[in-house]
C-alpha cells in the first residue's frame, strides 16, 4: 500500500480536522454524499441514463425519528415525477424491501404535507404522486454478486391461492465494492469514488489498529490523489464519526446471530431437542423453542 509521507499529510491535515469517533452522529457517508442535489443527479444519470440539473432535485430523505418515526439514507424526487429511494448496506439484509416500504409510506405522506395536499386525497378525482424506484448499493465484505434482485413477496407467509389484492416490490441490489459494476462507475465518478475511499479505509485497518487512524490516514490520501476531495475537505472533521456509527456494529451482531440461527434452524429439522440444540449453539432457550414452534407449524401447512 501506498503511504503518504509525512509532510503531504501535514499539508493536508492544514485544511481538515478529523474529529474523534463520536457514536451519536448517526448520518452515513454514503447519506452525506448523495444528499448533495449535485451528486444525486449523477448517481440518478449513472442508474437511469436520464440527466437532470440539481434544481429538479428535491431531497425528501427521513431524517428524524421522533414519534418513533423511521430514518432511511436517501431519498429524493426528480422533476416531481419519480421519488427515488436509495438505501446503502455494509451487512447483507433480505429484510430491505420490508424497510423500504415502511419507508415509502412516511416519504409518501412527506410528501404530500411539503406541498399541502392533503385535501386531495379524499376527493373523487385521482390524486397522483411521483412514482417510487427504489435502489440499494452494498459494500460489506461478503461477497455477493454485482446485481441481485430483492422481492417483498419472499417475506410474505405464503403468496398462493390468492383472492384479493396483491402487493410486490422488487429492489435491485447492487455490488459497489471496488471492482464491481463498472459500467455503473464509468457514468457516476462519486459513486465510484465512494467505492474507492471505503476500499483505502479497510486498506488502513490493515496497517493501524486504531480504526480512527486508519480513517484519517484515508481521507488524507484520498484528497492528495483526487478522490472525493471537495467532499472530505468539507466533511473531514465527520468522517471518523460517521464511520464509527454504533449501527453498523449491531447490523454486524444480527447478521452474525441469524447465522447461528440458521444452524439452530437446520439441527431442529434433523430432530433435535430444543435443550441440545440451546446447549450446542448458546442460544437462549425460549429463542430455540419459538424456532421450534416454526418448524413445527410449516410441517403441518
Amino acid at each position: 500500500m501506498e503511504l503518504l509521507k509525512y509532510e503531504e499529510r501535514e499539508k493536508i491535515g492544514r485544511d481538515i480536522d478529523v474529529a474523534p469517533a463520536n457514536r451519536e452522529i448517526k448520518d452515513g457517508v454514503f447519506k452525506r454524499l448523495f444528499e448533495k442535489p449535485e451528486n444525486a443527479v449523477e448517481l440518478y444519470y449513472a442508474l437511469t441514463g436520464i440527466k437532470c440539473n440539481p434544481s429538479e432535485i428535491e431531497i425528501i430523505t427521513l431524517t428524524t425519528t421522533i414519534s418513533g418515526k423511521l430514518k432511511n439514507d436517501l431519498a429524493f424526487v426528480v422533476r416531481g415525477k419519480t421519488m427515488v429511494m436509495g438505501e446503502h448496506q455494509s451487512t447483507p439484509s433480505k429484510n430491505m424491501p420490508l424497510r423500504i416500504l415502511m419507508y415509502l409510506g412516511q416519504l409518501v405522506e412527506k410528501w404530500i404535507r411539503n406541498n399541502e395536499q392533503q385535501r386531495f386525497l379524499y376527493g373523487s378525482s385521482l390524486y397522483k404522486i411521483p412514482t417510487p424506484e427504489f435502489v440499494v448499493f452494498y459494500n460489506g465484505l461478503e461477497e455477493r454478486p454485482e446485481k441481485e434482485t430483492l422481492k417483498i413477496s419472499n417475506a410474505f407467509e405464503h403468496t398462493q391461492d390468492r383472492q384479493l389484492g396483491y402487493l410486490e416490490l422488487e429492489v435491485p441490489v447492487y455490488n459497489i465494492n471496488k471492482g464491481m459494476n463498472e459500467e455503473l462507475f464509468a457514468k457516476g465518478e462519486k459513486l465510484r469514488h465512494y467505492s474507492e475511499f471505503i476500499a483505502k479505509v479497510r486498506e488502513f485497518q490493515k496497517v493501524y489498529d486504531d480504526f480512527n487512524k486508519a480513517v484519517e490516514e484515508a481521507v488524507h490520501y484520498c484528497i492528495a490523489h483526487g478522490i472525493l476531495v471537495g467532499f472530505l475537505k468539507e466533511e473531514g472533521g465527520n468522517i471518523v464519526s460517521i464511520l464509527s456509527t454504533y449501527d453498523e456494529e449491531v447490523a454486524k451482531r444480527v447478521f452474525a446471530e441469524e447465522k447461528i440461527e440458521a444452524i439452530a434452524l437446520g439441527m431442529l429439522l434433523e430432530g433435535d431437542t430444543a435443550e441440545r440444540v440451546s446447549r450446542i449453539t448458546n442460544l437462549p432457550l425460549e429463542i430455540v423453542e419459538r424456532l421450534r414452534i416454526g418448524v413445527l407449524a410449516n410441517s403441518e401447512r
